[in-house]
Formats: C-alpha cells, structure tokens, sequence
C-alpha cells in the first residue's frame, strides 16, 4: 500500500554533514527505496519541502534529484515531480561517492567524461542526422540568448551533451552520455562562483559552438579536438587536472 503525501514527508529529516551533500541525500532517498519505504509510483516531497526537511538549499536536493533520475531510479512526470520508477524500469549503473572526497570524486568524473565524450563528438560528427542537428541547433540557441546560469542554462547545456551521445546512434554511448550530465548538475554553479558570469556565459557558449559547428561539418576529428579543449576547460575552471592519458593533450 501506498503511502499518502503527508506520511511521506515524515519519512525526511536532517542529515549527518559529513560528505558531498548531494550524495546523501541521494544515497538517503535511495535507502528509502530499497527498504520498501518508498514505492515504485510515489511522488517525492517537493524541492522547497525536501531543502526545509533536510536542512539545506534547494540547489543541493536539485542535483541530489538530478543524480536520481540519471540514475533510473526517479522520473519527472508533468504535473506530479519526481516519481519512483518500478524496478523494471531503473537503471543497473550506478557509483556510489558518499565517502569520496568531492574534489576526488569530480576529478574520477572528468577523467570518465574526457575518455568518453571526446570519442562521442568525433562519432556524431559521422553519424549525425539532420535532426539531430536541427536539435542540437536549437538547444545551442538556447545557451547562447541565456543572459544568467539559471535552470533553463544548465538543462540547455545538460541536453547539449546528451544529443551528442543521441546522435551517435549507440544507446550505450547515449546512456553514459546521460549519467555523466546527471552528475554534472552542479559543477557550473561551482564555477560561477570564481568566474565572473558574463565571462563565463560567453566562454562556455564558445566551447559548445566549436563542438556544434565541427559536428555540422562532419569533421570527426575537428569534434574531438573542440570537445577535448572544452572538457580541460571546464575541468581546469574547476582546479582540476585530466591525465593526458585520458585523452586530453
């Protein structure tokens, strides 16, 4: 039997601060789940009740929601939030950094992203379609008439790296492509915060629309270089450093 909204909220309340934030509370929802707590078809508390019940900003249970879904263990269903996927349905894949470092864990995703990605650019820029182009266009517009780092920016930029794997026509690739961008939420709000924002719209708009423009050409190799720079870049913006060995000179 389902629980009703109210008693689902009760299940919720402040956390031991000790590690990534949004971690635990993705690792707490998913204890909740795989003790039976919560069901497949229940609607998650909201961000604004979930922040006040865990004590903390509605950023963190956003990324903590985003790692969920990338996850396969939430869906967001239009007019209902966040809801628990049957097991059928969640993904297999998935890491467990609660007891990592962030910067240990941030730098093992951006090795990851490096090998990865940078063979995606190159295989969509063979294999892309007219619509996947036509898509990755409009998204690109997007990023590019954003003025702040809003939601709208950092779902615009997510869904640019997840046409990419799309495009691929790997669903493998395209699956990889979609963890990463769930666990990469917040890394932009990071880098907000040492960059200036107008500095850093521009820059990354530019990284993307070297990525974007060598696909259209069908350029693999063209793709692959706009992406390596882009994800050192970013890497690099975030005091990180990816090994050359990763892939990225």
């Amino acid at each position: 039997m389902k629980l009703d909204q109210s008693k689902i909220e009760e299940h919720f309340g402040q956390i031991e601060r000790k590690g990534y934030l949004p971690d635990i509370i993705a690792s707490d929802i998913l204890a909740k789940v795989q003790s039976g707590i919560l069901k497949p078809g229940d609607c998650l508390p909201t961000e604004i009740m979930l922040a006040q019940r865990f004590g903390v900003s509605r950023n963190v249970v956003r990324e903590a929601i985003a790692r969920l879904r990338s996850d396969g263990v939430i869906a967001t269903k239009q007019g209902r939030g966040a809801v628990i996927k049957p097991i059928s349905e969640r993904a297999t894949f998935r890491v467990d950094t609660q007891n990592m470092p962030e910067e240990n864990a941030l730098a093992q995703l951006f090795e990851l992203r490096a090998i990865l990605e940078i063979d995606v650019a190159g295989i969509a820029a063979l294999r892309r379609s007219d619509d996947d182009l036509a898509q990755l266009d409009e998204t690109m517009n997007v990023m590019a008439e954003s003025k702040v780092f809003d939601d709208l920016r950092l779902q615009s930029d997510a869904r640019f790296h997840r046409l990419l794997g799309q495009a691929t026509g790997n669903s493998y690739l395209a699956g990889f492509v979609d963890y990463i961008s769930g666990r990469l939420a917040d890394t932009t709000r990071k880098t907000e915060r040492v960059y200036g924002k107008d500095d850093l719209l521009e820059i990354s708009v530019a990284e993307h629309l070297a990525v974007l423009e060598a696909v259209r050409a069908q350029n693999p190799t063209a793709a692959r270089e706009a992406m390596a720079r882009h994800v050192k870049a970013a890497a690099g913006r975030l005091g990180l450093t990816i090994p050359e060995t990763a892939g990225v000179a």
